[in-house]
């Protein structure tokens, strides 16, 4: 199978942003060049705007029009029903790994040629020597941020749910519980009452171990009968997904590899502030025992919820007769923060049957404990249960308890 090498609905989203909010340059111009654009016209096009940009000219799509000519008009009008976006980062990965992937296409084809010619081998050296520098200069990758300590903002760490269950924002955490304990149910309150409280715009939550019909039934009774809200705007903010999950990390004959669908992912869900995803395990498709794979997995979400102001919760499956995280203790290290649910019990450590359920704090980098004043809280997970009494209709002159007026 041929791989990839392009996405012209990629090219024609990030022209559409563009040519809707020009201020975006003022952040990505730097990482934005015609070899990014596999089509002529889409060449052509960011061409013109970064000249009109370079100009100090006005950017719209009058003036593109007028400058591409107007065989191109309806070419133009195809961009720009494309929905504008407001973060290109994701997007620009994406072009940009394909554009990289091009020329490793012409230098392979270079070298290809070269071989048919009888070239030498010192000639052929030099030419894949300065083609792979060629590369390497118009290719070249930001590895790290550096930034001046003085620039830097200084803020507190802010919270989600603060006033029920914390949830640090901007990080990754980890819920963990044996099967049947409620983990669903106990996020999808978190969505609810993070939504509700204002601090996060929209939710995700992917909730893939059950039919979306069931995950919508749990939803209406948390939000009626445990949270008891009536503001139906806030269910507009809330989306989930049953569909199947894709492996982000996987095995590649014996070498691990991070996919490239999570590019598009990562793009997919960027009107997101809040994204849960159930069971962690679904996404992982490699040793759940390996700390070093574990490790790199982590890593992709941690940097993502940094750099995009993303707050990740994970759910985890735990280990057999026990609410502690299963597989690599790299999972654990990795996060900021991890809750494990378990049942309320009683003195003899049978199992009580209640809507409540005990969340244990079992990592705490942000302080949560002292914001909690306590490192284990019942918090109700379920709508109160309904003790149906039989009441019995006694007649001295009727057996069965039936009343005269039945």
């Amino acid at each position: 199978m041929q791989e990839q090498t392009y996405d012209t609905n990629i090219e024609a989203t990030l022209l559409s942003s563009i040519i809707y909010n020009p201020a975006l340059l003022e952040k990505y111009t730097s990482k934005i060049n015609k070899k990014l654009f596999f089509l002529s016209l889409h060449q052509n096009i960011i061409d013109i705007i970064l000249k009109l940009y370079e100009a100090d000219k006005v950017i719209d799509e009058e003036i593109i029009k007028n400058k591409l000519g107007p065989q191109f008009e309806n070419d133009l009008i195809y961009i720009l029903t494309k929905n504008p976006v407001n973060r290109l980062d994701d997007y620009l990965e994406i072009l940009q790994d394909y554009a990289m992937k091009r020329d490793m296409q012409t230098l392979a084809y270079d070298i290809t040629k070269s071989l048919q010619l009888n070239t030498s081998g010192l000639e052929l050296q030099a030419k894949v020597t300065n083609l792979t520098e060629k590369i390497n200069s118009s290719n070249q990758l930001e590895i790290l941020e550096i930034n001046n300590i003085s620039n830097i903002e200084d803020k507190d760490v802010d919270f989600i749910c603060k006033s029920w269950l914390p949830i640090p924002v901007r990080t990754v955490s980890l819920v963990t519980a044996p099967g049947g304990t409620g983990k669903s149910w106990l996020v999808l309150q978190l969505a609810i009452r993070a939504i509700q409280e204002q601090k996060i715009k929209k939710a995700f939550l992917w909730l893939s171990e059950d039919p979306k019909e069931i995950s919508k039934n749990r939803f209406n009774k948390i939000y009626e009968k445990v949270v008891k809200l009536t503001d139906e705007s806030i269910k507009s903010k809330i989306d989930i997904s049953d569909s199947p999950t894709i492996q982000f990390l996987y095995d590649d004959q014996r070498k691990v590899e991070v996919s490239p669908l999570f590019s598009h992912f990562k793009a997919k869900l960027q009107e997101y502030n809040l994204i849960i995803l159930d069971p962690l395990i679904a996404f992982y498709g490699t040793d759940e025992n390996n700390n070093s794979s574990a490790r790199r997995f982590m890593q992709l979400f941690t940097d993502w919820a940094n750099k995009e102001n993303k707050t990740i919760i994970f759910i985890h499956h735990s280990t057999k007769n026990t609410t502690q995280s299963r597989g690599a203790s790299a999972f654990v290290d990795a996060v900021r923060t991890v809750y494990e649910i378990d049942k309320v019990r009683d003195k003899e450590g049978n199992e009580k049957d209640t809507h409540k359920r005990i969340i244990k704090l079992t990592k705490d980098n942000y302080g949560i404990g002292n914001i909690l004043e306590s490192y284990s809280v019942e918090r109700e997970f379920f709508p109160v249960k309904i003790k149906h009494e039989e009441v019995v209709y006694k007649d001295e002159n009727l057996s069965f308890g039936i009343p005269n007026d039945f």
